[in-house]
């Protein structure tokens, strides 16, 4: 059996203002630091056999204390990253739809297959992230494999392990500092854990 212990990255300054943020770095707020201290003390007791993050600073800060109290160094990885949202980064919806109404329509219409100018489309960020998703099961078989992603990503490796297409992607809520664990028997991914967000109360 394998585990995926699937945890988004604490809450940025981005999150808080409603920017996207995707290829983007975005500074880690102080109810975001507040949350990695919750964070740790929660996973000290998983065992925990490798720790995957992409190359964005929110996500290496997120579990760079939990890497280094299990003594397990991180794995960056760029596939893993949130969907490159190209001209529009840094920007928020209300913003997009003011200032390009015609960009914002299409964003409507187009839905999964829209591919933000300069960017990418859902539909690219998902085949991207499972690509690296059946490497990394791959290179790691039974074992428990920490990966600190994007809400993005993580839906789009839900998706694919449950029914292996895009399309459920808004069908899981996936909050800042979620835990989701995914156990895969057999080839089989069974659900133990989703958006699990109780330990920071």
């Amino acid at each position: 059996m394998s585990r995926l212990i699937l945890v988004r990255h604490a809450t940025t300054k981005d999150n808080i203002n409603g920017n996207l943020s995707g290829h983007i770095d975005s500074e880690l707020s102080d109810l975001g630091n507040m949350q990695i201290v919750k964070l740790n003390k929660f996973l000290e007791k998983e065992n925990i056999d490798c720790i995957y993050t992409t190359t964005s600073t929110r996500t290496k800060d997120t579990v760079k204390d939990i890497a280094k109290s299990k003594n397990l160094k991180i794995i960056e990885s760029e596939n893993l990253k949130e969907i490159n949202f190209g001209d529009f980064e840094g920007m928020n919806f209300e913003y997009i739809k003011s200032s390009f109404p015609k960009e914002f329509e299409k964003i409507i219409k187009y839905g999964f297959e829209y591919k933000y100018p300069n960017g990418e489309s859902l539909v690219d960020s998902y085949h991207r992230v499972c690509k690296e998703l059946k490497h990394i099961l791959d290179y790691n078989k039974e074992k428990n494999i920490l990966i600190c992603a994007h809400a993005g990503s993580i839906r789009n490796i839900i998706s694919y392990l449950v029914g292996k297409t895009h399309e459920y992607h808004w069908s899981f809520k996936i909050d800042n500092a979620s835990i989701s664990i995914i156990d895969i028997v057999d080839g089989f991914p069974v659900i133990q854990t989703l958006n699990n967000t109780a330990y920071l109360t």
